[in-house]
């Protein structure tokens, strides 16, 4: 599906970004691993094949607009090019909603938004020059949809991706880059864990069961990165062109809208 094609998978040194990437590559895809930490990177570049198999590890923190800019240029200089992207690096912040620190309120925004439109924006900018059809995916949240109390600030700023989605797939329409986002729900991942684990904080309810429950309600089980990772794969695809500009949910039918 992906012979030949060169993408950039962010947050993929674990959980779904490395499900994400680990598709990629089998569907022969060269692909540059970005992730927040060297050894991390590095790690997940050599497990998926590393150079040889056309495999690259970048450390980045997507906030930093500069060094998102020299990713890019490292990228282009690994691959030849870029025909896609994959913006999954994330975070989330829990507090009280009447209590959510500006700082934190700044720091998911600059991950969650402002990182994933300026690496989309290098990257289209890119694609235009080379006239390359390509397709961005960006990884949002079904929090993007419903919102989550404790959460609040994550929800909005997936809110704010899938409206950048939206507006983005309309900008690029002229230059047919597609571009689309993914809004899984409750992952078996680390950072579903890490979630469940503040939320047992809170609730005083050990932190397995707490994971226990934030599972799909239809399915019955927790969704597993690589079935989210198909998604994202086809929407990366020519395939897909026919979608653009969607919020396509990936929680087994849990997100009515």
């Amino acid at each position: 599906m992906h012979a030949g094609k060169r993408v950039i998978v962010t947050g993929a040194a674990g959980g779904l970004g490395k499900a994400i990437a680990g598709l990629l590559v089998a569907q022969g895809a060269k692909v540059v691993v970005v992730d927040l930490r060297q050894e991390a990177v590095n790690t997940a570049a050599n497990e998926l094949g590393g150079s040889t198999k056309g495999v690259f590890g970048y450390a980045l923190d997507v906030a930093d607009e500069a060094a998102a800019a020299l990713c890019v240029t490292q990228s282009i200089t690994w691959l030849g090019g870029i025909d896609g992207l994959v913006n999954c690096a994330g975070i989330v912040l829990h507090a009280d909603p009447l209590a959510i620190s500006r700082a934190d309120w700044t720091r998911q925004f600059e991950v969650n938004l402002f990182g994933a439109y300026e690496l989309a924006r290098l990257v289209a900018k890119q694609m235009i020059v080379d006239g390359i059809h390509g397709a961005i995916v960006n990884i949002a949240s079904e929090a993007g949809k419903k919102g989550h109390v404790d959460s609040m600030a994550y929800s909005a700023s997936k809110a704010a991706l899938i409206n950048l989605t939206r507006t983005l797939a309309e900008a690029l329409a002229p230059y047919d880059i597609n571009v689309n986002c993914v809004c899984p729900g409750g992952m078996s991942t680390p950072m579903l864990r890490e979630v469940a684990a503040v939320y047992s904080g809170i609730t005083q309810t050990p932190a397995d069961d707490v994971f226990a429950q934030m599972q799909s309600a239809t399915l019955g089980r927790h969704t597993e990165p690589r079935e989210v990772a198909r998604v994202a794969s086809f929407l990366l695809s020519d395939e897909a062109m026919m979608i653009r500009g969607q919020a396509v949910n990936a929680d087994a039918g849990d997100t009515p809208y």
